[in-house]
């Protein structure tokens, strides 16, 4: 039996050790966006025999559970074939079937193995990551992003007695949560979107808690004003998570500025950096992929056939 639990921050270092080692640098595996994301997905967590299970009790239906793969060392399979008989168990026991949400194509390829016929697994492809080797977006290298690096260079030419970049400090908290509440009322007269609410909920909580979830970033003054800020965290040893850029827009190439100078001063020693999903928006996945991704990390969604 899965006994699932909120999600506590004091949780962190432990859960940390599954997410690292196991989490293949998805953004999804990832502590912050876990406890900062409550009121959208309500993950609970239950550690179990070396394994750590989660469920996505705010996506569940009267009919299916949903939870993300089973994190652990899937070189056991037998241990994996337990892991994932636990989680057909525990949702059986609720009179539901199984729902696995973006899960890998190591994950896809492991349950289709052990589960033959008991799932119909497709591609989501709203739901890639994608992930840069640290010198793409800290040097814009090459041919092909030397529009980038002019449209930078603009930037600091136009405003190099003006702009301050740095590093987030606690006295900041409060002036980009102005900033985040002014950009939010501007974004939802032009674009009335639920996850609007929840992507700010999970700010104002990452804020609270800035330094407890090792988050770090930067902030963008103009004139003294505060015109952007970014943060992230890391998913692992090697990658970097970029979790929140807002920029004012009316300052020509914010996110370009925001882009890279967040990788420059806050991710130095990560060998990738990921970007994240473009959840479907049009223009969001064509800037992400004009940085030229070195991995689009592919993501599945796999449900237990009703028949099983």
């Amino acid at each position: 039996m899965l006994a699932f639990h909120p999600i506590s921050i004091v949780q962190k270092h432990d859960i940390d050790e599954y997410l690292y080692r196991y989490g293949e640098n998805s953004c999804q595996h990832s502590f912050v966006a876990m406890y900062c994301m409550e009121a959208k997905y309500q993950d609970m967590l239950c550690e179990k025999d070396g394994w750590l299970f989660t469920l996505r009790k705010g996506k569940c239906t009267d009919k299916e559970r949903v939870y993300l793969f089973p994190l652990g060392d899937t070189t056991d399979i037998n241990g994996l074939r337990n892991a994932l008989m636990a989680i057909l168990d525990d949702a059986h026991e609720n009179h539901c079937s199984v729902r696995f949400e973006t899960i890998t194509t190591n994950a896809a390829k492991l349950l289709k193995k052990l589960f033959p016929d008991q799932f119909e697994i497709e591609a989501c492809r709203d739901w890639y990551e994608y992930i840069y080797a640290f010198n793409t977006l800290a040097n814009l290298p090459g041919g092909k992003l030397a529009s980038k690096r002019y449209d930078i260079q603009t930037f600091y030419r136009d405003y190099e007695n003006r702009a301050v970049i740095r590093k987030i400090l606690p006295k900041d908290i409060d002036a980009i949560l102005r900033f985040q509440q002014t950009w939010l009322t501007e974004k939802q007269h032009i674009d009335e979107d639920v996850q609007l609410d929840y992507e700010n909920l999970a700010i104002q909580k990452g804020l609270a808690h800035y330094e407890k979830l090792g988050l770090s970033g930067i902030v963008i003054f103009i004139d003294g004003e505060l015109c952007g800020y970014a943060y992230g965290a890391p998913l692992s040893n090697n990658t970097y998570d970029v979790i929140i850029e807002k920029g004012d827009r009316r300052y020509n190439d914010i996110y370009k500025i925001l882009n890279r100078e967040l990788v420059r001063l806050c991710c130095d020693g990560f060998d990738f950096i990921n970007r994240e999903e473009d959840a479907g928006v049009e223009g969001l996945r064509k800037a992400k992929l004009s940085y030229k991704p070195d991995i689009l990390l592919e993501k599945y969604i796999a449900r237990e056939n009703a028949e099983s």
